[in-house]
């Protein structure tokens, strides 16, 4: 490059990944020193050229480098923007970064033997995006900073950081999950602009007391909390709560009416839920959580009566469904008074589930006309199971939503049919599940003003206060047998708060 001193831009790559990364360079390589673009993919040497002066850079993408450090002592780096180390698994210490005040972007994942991140950090005020995934030997990170452009923070992975990432109150979104971090500060409740958290598969997180009322999506599942305090019911704009394989959590706080989606999959230890369940248009997904209680199962079921949709373990229709019929067709009209009805079916599982890949399972339904064809089609937004990381449905289960009818000359049709499907994530037809048995009832216009009425008053929970429900022995079903039915009891504790 010694006759190349203008050279503002240097890409050197591989065509391949083959996993051959030998490249000879002479050992006093001198690189062009007008360099604005850096990029060398799996770089051979341990460092840098010594006579290399990175002052002019804007772009330093090293990715998959064997580069153990960068250079020796603090160089001016006024230009630079974005520094991406990323799969420098030798990587060992970074730079004195206390003269790049313009770093927007510092990409470090799986920078392996990385331990520390320096103090020097502190003067990259306009660092917007910090990423250190699956540094796996991270344990100590600056204190006593702010950085005040600082918009994301990505550590998951990072599986021996146990110190909380407080290094900005300005965060929109943190991502920790399975690192070893054991609480989440008071001083959380700052960070004024954090939109999204992710805590899951954070093991050592026992409670959580403290979070931000700006939050708008909550994400702990497989982590280790056992308590979440009263503190959810003040994030005034959260709308996402995943708590899916927390098997330590036995109750769920108050929740805000913002809520639109609960995921509590294979939460073993989930019995109660806190009165009241205020959330009008929340999806709730309790698969497989056997111990809910009576007053759990019947505010959940409540809930769903009005725009929400519910699928928890069960096995008998409740009462209110008046339109019933065995498997997953059944015939009612006319409609006269309404263009709305709400449905309940029972999923139970195939005696010879597999495995499957897929993340998302549907329900849907086809409205048939009186010569059969379907003159109507809509799918239902349930997500009923997570096989990637939770095992299969156990038992049978309740689905409770709400549908639409299209036109009003189809709901004068006298025998219109109604046929509910099971679907997985690309549509097509499941053979592991089956719906047993589906329940209609009509909504007129009196009984949602009256609902609604109802919801404001007391949360509508006296309007099935006189439900019984049977609830299958999780030991009798995953022996195969159905035979023996427990009645749940109506008893909550009492609300679990500091």
């Amino acid at each position: 490059f010694k006759r190349m001193p203008n050279l503002r831009f240097l890409k050197v790559y591989k065509s391949k990944d083959d996993g051959n990364d030998v490249l000879h360079i002479p050992e006093e390589l001198d690189l062009p020193p007008r360099l604005r673009l850096l990029q060398w993919q799996a770089f051979p040497s341990k460092c840098l050229p010594p006579t290399f002066h990175p002052e002019h850079l804007v772009e330093l993408d090293m990715k998959s480098s064997h580069l153990e450090k960068l250079w020796k002592g603090t160089q001016a780096l006024t230009n630079l923007r974005k520094m991406d180390l990323s799969d420098s698994r030798k990587l060992k210490k970074l730079p004195d970064l206390s003269n790049a005040p313009n770093l927007e972007t510092l990409e470090l994942s799986s920078c392996e033997s990385l331990v520390e991140l320096p103090s020097s950090i502190a003067n990259l005020h306009n660092l917007q995006d910090l990423c250190m995934q699956s540094c796996t030997k991270l344990e100590v990170l600056p204190t006593n900073i702010n950085l005040a452009s600082l918009e994301k923070i990505d550590m998951s992975g990072c599986s021996r950081l146990r110190i909380f990432p407080d290094i900005s109150t300005n965060v929109g979104q943190l991502f920790l999950s399975g690192t070893a971090v054991k609480e989440v500060p008071a001083s959380i409740c700052l960070w004024s602009r954090v939109r999204y958290i992710d805590l899951s598969h954070c093991i050592n997180l026992k409670r959580l007391t403290n979070l931000p009322t700006a939050v708008k999506c909550l994400n702990l599942s497989n982590s280790g909390v056992e308590r979440i305090t009263y503190c959810m019911r003040d994030l005034h704009g959260l709308e996402e709560l995943n708590v899916s394989g927390c098997r330590n959590l036995e109750s769920l706080p108050e929740l805000p009416t913002s809520i639109t989606l609960v995921t509590a999959e294979d939460c073993e230890s989930l019995a109660r839920v806190t009165h009241p369940l205020n959330i009008p248009n929340a999806q709730l997904n309790f698969t497989n959580c056997f111990k809910l209680g009576g007053e759990a199962r019947r505010l959940i079921i409540q809930r769903s009566f009005f725009d929400g949709i519910a699928c928890l373990p069960g096995s008998v229709i409740p009462s209110v469904f008046n339109h019933r019929a065995k498997g997953n067709c059944l015939t009612i009209g006319p409609f006269s008074a309404s263009s709305r009805f709400e449905a309940c079916v029972i999923i139970s599982p195939d005696q010879h589930q597999y495995t499957r890949e897929d993340i998302y399972l549907g329900l849907r339904y086809r409205i048939l006309g009186k010569s059969g064809d379907a003159i109507y089609r809509n799918p239902v937004s349930v997500s009923v199971q997570n096989p990637s990381e939770s095992p299969e449905i156990q038992t049978k289960h309740l689905c409770i939503f709400h549908c639409d009818l299209p036109r009003e000359e189809i709901c004068l049709e006298v025998g219109i049919e109604i046929l509910f499907e099971l679907s997985n994530s690309a549509c097509g037809p499941l053979d592991d599940c089956d719906i047993t048995e589906c329940g209609v009832r009509i909504l007129t216009d009196e009984w949602e003003r009256s609902s609604d009425d109802e919801t404001k008053n007391n949360g509508g929970i006296n309007q099935v206060s006189d439900w019984s429900y049977e609830f299958e022995q999780v030991s009798k079903v995953l022996e195969d047998s159905e035979d023996e039915f427990v009645v749940t009891s109506d008893s909550e504790a009492s609300q679990d708060c500091d």
